[in-house]
């Protein structure tokens, strides 16, 4: 027990120490975690190991990080957003989803596999998105609204995918026309649970949140799991029912104080101690020797290129071509180019399920790890004066 607590106090050790320098220099933590990983993991130095306690740990991250993931997700600005708004989500998705697809055919990926790499290359971070405006004080709000109402499409796109890639992945074979329905059946099974589960859902949420004693915390936790169990029996993955009770949670269900709290508690666990453990536990997985292969280097290069230009070219063109100036394009373009968070996730969720190799996974998490590096450095270069920030620290 003491070597699994020594283990578990040097990687928050890392982590804290990580945090503090990509903090002074203006860039997503969760860079600094996977790096962490990466360094001090098996793959390099072995400082760190791969312990049962970590397992478990890293697994309840993916849980905390999914269900805080729907809690900031807001479904119904789809409704109300501007067709703007969704096209570019929807262009957003489909050239990177198609030249992830392309690619990953030409270094003889298997279709499940060449889908599942091209949904990870379609998604964009909601969090890595909202940060890097927050650090930048960026005040357009159309700009931002845009950015932001098209990356919640983004990701209620790519899970209806993923949830249809896991589906197909079990089933085996498939025709055409069954994988047609199952998107059908899954778009329609999404947004019912949305739109009209909620009617259903809502009014039961509040009684119980009413009723909760002070506990509204422990019920969030309690609906998050009973989503995800439900979500298992139905034969999707249970993240994608720990991101769907997130939906639910919703600040009208109680008062604005309870929900900070739950906001804030779910925050702490996500970014502060078990997402940061399942971040650090990524690097565990990744494999450098792989890419000592030349075949391997060349599919990490054009995966790297397809998931910059497939985004930021896709968003970028759709709101250009829609009457937005070139400077307001490459922001758009740009900041839809993060991933984080999700990303990573569904690559673990695909290492799990012997849908991608251990190959695949590296290119992936270096993939994340890319755009999102380099998506706060070229904002800084695009943003009009005044709202640059100073990337080096003060």
């Amino acid at each position: 027990m003491s070597i699994e607590i020594e283990n578990l106090l040097l990687i928050m050790v890392v982590v804290w120490s990580t945090g503090m320098l990509f903090r002074a220099v203006k860039l997503p933590l969760i860079l600094g975690e996977l790096l962490a990983g990466l360094i001090f993991g098996p793959a390099l130095l072995g400082v760190f190991h791969e312990t049962e306690s970590v397992k478990i740990l890293a697994e309840l991250g993916i849980f905390f990080l999914m269900l805080h993931a729907g809690l900031e997700t807001e479904p119904k600005k789809l409704l109300e957003s501007s067709r703007l708004g969704l096209l570019i989500a929807l262009a957003g998705i489909v050239l990177p989803f198609g030249l992830g697809a392309g690619i990953s055919f030409l270094f003889n990926a298997s279709l499940v596999q060449a889908l599942f790499i091209g949904v990870a290359m379609s998604i964009t971070a909601i969090s890595v998105t909202a940060k890097i405006f927050k650090d930048f004080d960026y005040r357009n709000s159309e700009i931002k609204n845009l950015v932001m109402v098209a990356a919640v499409a983004d990701d209620i796109l790519a899970f209806i995918l993923v949830s249809a890639i896991l589906t197909i992945a079990t089933a085996g074979t498939m025709t055409t026309a069954e994988v047609g329905l199952l998107f059908v059946k899954l778009i329609v099974f999404f947004f019912s649970i949305i739109f009209i589960g909620e009617k259903l859902i809502n009014p039961v949420l509040k009684k119980f949140f009413c009723s909760s004693g002070g506990k509204a915390f422990t019920l969030t936790l309690i609906f998050g799991l009973l989503f995800g169990v439900i979500a298992e029996k139905l034969g999707i993955h249970f993240v994608i029912g720990a991101y769907m009770a997130g939906l639910f949670i919703k600040e009208e269900l109680v008062s604005e104080k309870i929900f900070q709290k739950i906001e804030d508690r779910l925050f702490g666990l996500s970014y502060s101690f078990l997402g940061p453990i399942f971040f650090v536990s990524l690097g565990f997985a990744v494999d450098f020797a792989v890419f000592s292969e030349p075949g391997t280097l060349a599919f990490l290069i054009l995966i790297l290129l397809g998931a910059l230009v497939g985004k930021v070219v896709g968003a970028g063109a759709a709101a250009y071509f829609s009457g937005k100036g070139l400077r307001s394009s490459a922001i758009i373009g740009f900041a839809m180019n993060g991933r984080g968070a999700v990303e990573l996730i569904l690559a673990s969720i695909g290492l799990e399920a012997g849908i991608i190799t251990h190959e695949i996974f590296s290119i992936l998490v270096f993939m994340a790890f890319f755009t999102t590096f380099i998506t706060p450095i070229a904002l800084k270069f695009i943003l009009p004066s005044g709202q640059k920030p100073d990337l080096i620290g003060s």
